[in-house]
Parts: structure tokens; C-alpha cells; sequence
């Protein structure tokens, strides 16, 4: 009997929504004005002191591209690529291949970026971001909302140290941002509380990223050399031990005396000497050009914009957060209105 009382009354105000026209509409708007105003306003007042009172951030960004040279140690290296293979070492003739987001999303970047001491106008001295951003100050506000939050949810175990760069390394993940197009430019973008912050650490970041290729490349290029090195110390060893063969063979055996089976040992010890030979001039000419693409600094990527400080600040938006809920809270309002209306119709 409930059921069908449930039933009714379900079909009732699913028949009233149906048949409310705009008449209808205006009178109980018209009708519940003073409730459709107070929540309309008391919506619009706190996204206006939230958009107040709400941390302003400021957005930089620096854009870099790659740079392609044919001179790396790829191209110098790669001539002797098959000389390497037939010797049983697999060596990668193009070098070492870096992708510019990966390096930005790293674990070992942002760290570096959280641990450096920064300039801020808010602290005399440079702080890092922990400090920053009051993560390791538990009289600050926010540290007693996580404090208190905390006590709901499952306890971090640790050195205090850790748990705090690892906080901040989750609100640092919020903001950075990488953009990548087609024609290879890379736009690193970061949002920050100041604005020369902001760009002194997408600045930073690039110099990293720099920095890093180049230290990687130089690696490359040292262990290229190195093993050019190696070969050409063993291709000294075999040229010289296959000349003492010959001389031996020729004091031995006369040229005058030759037989048909000493001219083709003979021929045999031309040839190895002649195939060592080659084998050491080309080692020989590839590690001149080894050690010249170790010392030679070569620009792997170049800064295209450098960060700037923003004048204006990114978020919050403040004219769109008033102006969203101003016609969100007032729709919301007239449904409730209306809806309101119905049940006390219903009632009836």
C-alpha cells in the first residue's frame, strides 16, 4: 500500500514537470524571488571571497627545440661501426637519443628543483620549495587541515625529511606542464605563486635539461673514444706482430729461392700486414675525430623564449569564477524553486 502511495506520488510530480509552461514558470519564480535571490547571492558571495582570498598563481614558460648535428659522435663513430660489430661489439652508431618530456616528468629533476634554495620575497634568505611552500611548518594552517585530515586516513611512516619532499613532489606534479608539437618545439610551462619564481624556475628546468644532454652526449662521446682507443692499441699489437712475420719470412727464405709454396706464404704475409695496416689507419683517423668530438662542446638543444616573470596573474580567474556561478547558482535556484513548488503542491 506504501508502494503504490510512492508509486502515485512519483507519477504526480513527474506529471507536473511535465505540464509547467513558461506562465507557470514566471509565477513561481516570481512567487519564491526572495529564495531565488538569497541563495543566488549567497552563492556569488563565496565564489567572490573564495576568488578573493584564493592564492594567486603565475604561469612562465621557456621553449626549446632539438638540435640535429651531423658532426656528433655518431657520424665520426659510425665509420667503424662494422670494423666493431666483426670484432663482437654492439655498438650504437647514432648516439644517444634523449625525449625532452621524460626529462621534465623525472623524478631526479623535480627533486632538484624542490631541494634548490630560491629567491622569494616573502623569506629574507633563499628557501627551498619545502620551505616555501610551509609543508615542513606544522603552525601554519594548512599544515593542521592535513594534520586533522590525517587522522582519518592511513599514517605515512618515515623520515619526516622524506614525507615532506614527497609532498612536495605531489604539488609540484600540479605544476608543470609539457607541451609538445609537431615540429619538435617543447613548451615547459609552471605555475608559481610569484612571478619571478616562476620564471626563474622554468629557466632553471632548461638549463637542467641542457646541462644534462650534454653531460649524457659527453659520456657517448668518451665512451666512443675510449673504445676506438682500446681497438687501435689491439690493431698496433696485430700490425706490428705481422711485420716481424714477414721480416723473419723474408731473412728465412730468400726471394731468389722462392718456390711456388713461399710465394703464396709470402703473398699470405703481404696480405696481413697490408689488411692490418688499413685497419690501424682507419682506427687511427677515427680516434683523432673521437678525441676532437669529446673536447668540442656542441649545443644539443637551444632555447628558443626564455622564461619571463608574468605581469598578470594566471589563476585564479576571477571575472569567470563570479560570472559562472553567478548564472549557475541562479539556475539552481529556480529548479529548487520550482521543485519546492511541486512538493508542496503535491501535499496539497
Amino acid at each position: 500500500m506504501i508502494e503504490q502511495e510512492n508509486r502515485k506520488k512519483q507519477i504526480s510530480t513527474e506529471q507536473s514537470l511535465e505540464y509547467i509552461n513558461f506562465i507557470d514558470l514566471y509565477n513561481i519564480v516570481k512567487k519564491r524571488k526572495r529564495f531565488i535571490y538569497l541563495f543566488t547571492g549567497l552563492v556569488t558571495l563565496i565564489a567572490i571571497i573564495y576568488s578573493l582570498l584564493a592564492t594567486p598563481f603565475y604561469k612562465s614558460y621557456v621553449s626549446i627545440y632539438p638540435t640535429f648535428n651531423d658532426n656528433s659522435a655518431g657520424g665520426s663513430f659510425g665509420d667503424i661501426q662494422g670494423i666493431a660489430t666483426a670484432f663482437g661489439f654492439n655498438v650504437d652508431g647514432e648516439g644517444v637519443s634523449f625525449y625532452i618530456p621524460d626529462i621534465v616528468q623525472s623524478r631526479r629533476l623535480k627533486k632538484a628543483v624542490i631541494l634548490k634554495k630560491w629567491k622569494s620575497s616573502e623569506f629574507e634568505e633563499a628557501v627551498d620549495l619545502i620551505t616555501f611552500w610551509e609543508i615542513n611548518d606544522p603552525t601554519k594552517l594548512k599544515a593542521r587541515i592535513k594534520k586533522f585530515i590525517g587522522k582519518f586516513l592511513p599514517k605515512k611512516k618515515g623520515d619526516p625529511q622524506k614525507i615532506w619532499l614527497e609532498n612536495a613532489l605531489e604539488k609540484i606534479d600540479n605544476l608543470i606542464l609539457v607541451k609538445e608539437e609537431d615540429s619538435g618545439l617543447t613548451n615547459i610551462i609552471i605555475s608559481m605563486e610569484e612571478p619571478q619564481l616562476a620564471a626563474d624556475i622554468v629557466n632553471y628546468i632548461a638549463q637542467y635539461i641542457k646541462n644534462y644532454i650534454g653531460k649524457e652526449q659527453g659520456m657517448q662521446f668518451k665512451k666512443n673514444r675510449q673504445f676506438i682507443e682500446d681497438r687501435l692499441a689491439a690493431a698496433k699489437d696485430d700490425l706490428s706482430e705481422s711485420e716481424e712475420d714477414l721480416t723473419l719470412f723474408r731473412k728465412d727464405h730468400p726471394i731468389t729461392f722462392d718456390t711456388p709454396d713461399l710465394q703464396l706464404l709470402r703473398g699470405r704475409f703481404f696480405r696481413s700486414v697490408e689488411v692490418n695496416q688499413e685497419v690501424y689507419i682507419t682506427l687511427r683517423q677515427q680516434y683523432e675525430l673521437a678525441k676532437i668530438d669529446e673536447l668540442k662542446e656542441m649545443s644539443i638543444i637551444n632555447i628558443l623564449d626564455e622564461g619571463e616573470a608574468p605581469v598578470f596573474r594566471d589563476k585564479p580567474k576571477r571575472k569567470l569564477i563570479v560570472i559562472l556561478s553567478l548564472f549557475v547558482s541562479l539556475f539552481i535556484g529556480v529548479v529548487l524553486a520550482v521543485l519546492r513548488e511541486i512538493v508542496i503542491s503535491d501535499k496539497k
